[in-house]
């Protein structure tokens, strides 16, 4: 699972110079033209080592693929990017961006790509005005909302925006009444469990269990024993971990036939992500998720850029390597409004905020007043396409703001308290209560008369 991206990429402040693909000429001896102009220099931070290697290479890889397609360059300009490990570890992802802007003097970084570094970088952010941040992959809502800053722009996705309608699918669709998540116990994961309890709960379900993990934990065993334990009482488990862990934790499940407790386990975004799906059982087929990509989407686009990512890396492209993609295509977007001048951030940001995607792999998307991208949602099933387990879209939802639901009360939103281990509360009557407390007893009033959401 987690394939090293080699010591090239291992070294501090590693300068990757991407030149052109040699030009179109009939005389077998035609040399490549090469960028010969001012370098645009592009930081990249993520974790390259590490438990968490899978969410800092394959961004990078991505990157990768986007600047392949333009020759490595803006117009005659080389593009050049500085790749930093930031070993999961906040502290050490802080000493990272100040190395970027100080000494490789970037103005345009691509990162974190963790719930908990997220959660740190706009307060590095707001103290380096002249840095626009990218984030990778890192999905904490507040990045682009309570802690709002304006050189923070996400081409990508919150934690809770990819799973509202999850909830309500797993409430309405399948009919659920009883959940319990299991999940690594950092921010990510937490985020994951906030969204899912608000579309579960306000669209018909009754409660949500949480039972968390630590982040490297591989033995689940005396884990299995309780959720056998719990089988009467609760009605499906979603699981919400990453790379290792859920292999391990979808081994552990069959070889204690939690399958005969349980109807197929249930996903957070990251669970069928493509490398898993290589490692599980054929069994792992049937299983549901949510994000704003699958891997078997049939959109020309979507083809391409497996086909393309595959040939470069030997390896299947995925959600991760998408956002890494997406993200380096709308800053090059970017790049072309303001003439590549990265030195005027706020012409930079007004450009980007502007650009309207049409043909990403996951679809289109575009992006709103606090710089999150507005998209499409997709439920996702697992299912066996041309012999190999693939991620298939059963269901749509239709440019999902980052507030969901509450994208006309947004502000009513954001006065509630940030995601939390243990916020908000999965039993049914005390989420009530915190929901009339914030968003008022009309809008609980309007939920009840209309059966959930509209």
């Amino acid at each position: 699972m987690k394939k090293k991206l080699g010591s090239v990429l291992l070294v501090a402040s590693l300068i990757l110079s991407l030149t052109v693909v040699g030009c179109s000429s009939p005389k077998p001896a035609a040399t490549p033209a090469t960028p010969t102009g001012e370098p645009i220099g592009i930081g990249v931070v993520g974790p390259m080592t590490g438990w968490a290697t899978v969410y800092g290479e394959n961004v990078v890889q991505g990157v990768q693929l986007a600047l392949d397609e333009v020759g490595g360059k803006y117009k005659d300009r080389p593009i050049k990017l500085y790749i930093e490990d930031t070993k999961a570890e906040v502290e050490v992802m802080v000493t990272k961006l100040d190395s970027l802007k100080q000494r490789d003097k970037v103005n345009i970084i691509i990162g974190p790509s963790l719930g908990h570094e997220g959660d740190a970088a706009p307060g590095w952010a707001k103290k380096n005005l002249d840095v626009l941040m990218m984030p990778g992959y890192a999905a904490p809502q507040d990045m682009t909302m309570r802690d709002r800053t304006p050189n923070i722009i996400r081409a990508g996705w919150t934690a809770d925006q990819v799973i509202f309608n999850f909830g309500q699918f797993v409430a309405k669709d399948l009919k659920y009444k009883k959940v319990i998540v299991v999940g690594q116990d950092y921010a990510y994961p937490w985020g994951q469990a906030a969204g899912f309890k608000r579309g579960f709960l306000e669209n018909g379900g009754q409660e949500v269990k949480t039972i968390w993990h630590p982040v490297e934990m591989l033995d689940f065993s005396s884990m299995m024993g309780q959720l056998q334990t719990m089988a009467k009482d609760y009605d499906a488990v979603m699981y919400n971990g990453g790379g290792a862990q859920v292999i391990a934790f979808w081994k552990q499940w069959e070889q204690y036939g939690m399958g005969k407790l349980y109807p197929q386990l249930l996903g957070g975004a990251n669970i069928p992500d493509v490398p898993i799906l290589t490692e599980v059982s054929e069994s792992f087929e049937g299983l549901y998720s949510s994000m704003h990509y699958a891997d078997g989407m049939d959109l020309p686009a979507n083809k391409k850029f497996k086909e393309d990512f595959q040939k470069k890396f030997n390896k299947q492209a995925d959600a991760i390597a998408l956002q890494g993609y997406d993200t380096m295509k709308v800053i090059l977007k970017g790049l072309e409004a303001t003439e590549g001048k990265t030195e005027d951030i706020a012409a930079l940001e007004k450009a980007i905020l502007a650009v309207k995607v049409t043909d990403s792999p996951r679809g289109h998307f575009y992006f709103d007043e606090y710089g999150q991208a507005v998209q499409d949602i997709y439920i996702k099933q697992v299912k066996k396409v041309d012999g190999k387990l693939a991620n298939v879209v059963v269901k749509t939802y239709k440019d999902v703001t980052q507030f969901g639901p509450y994208e006309s009360i947004k502000d009513k939103y954001m006065s509630m308290p940030p995601d939390g281990r243990d916020y908000p509360s999965g039993n049914l009557s005390e989420y009530t209560a915190d929901i009339t407390k914030y968003l008022g007893q009309s809008y609980v009033d309007d939920l009840k008369k209309n059966g959930g959401w509209k």
